[in-house]
């Protein structure tokens, strides 16, 4: 698939956005290989409240 990829778009821009890609390909055939939809194994993966991180002990105590 990334050579296709490659085809389509003409290069990588970096091996960094290569490998990025491939992760997300591997996980999503994965998910697929377990029955579950792509779409739903993405939000699956994805925090439920976009740009929010966990709070670490320090700001729970506030």
């Amino acid at each position: 698939m990334v050579k296709l990829q490659m085809k389509i778009g003409g290069c990588w821009r970096s091996v960094r956005t290569a490998a990025h890609y491939s992760l997300i390909r591997t996980y999503l055939g994965t998910a697929r290989n377990h029955g579950i939809h792509p779409l739903d194994a993405l939000r699956d993966a994805l925090p439920e409240t976009p740009g929010c991180h966990p709070k670490t002990p320090d700001q729970s105590q506030a």
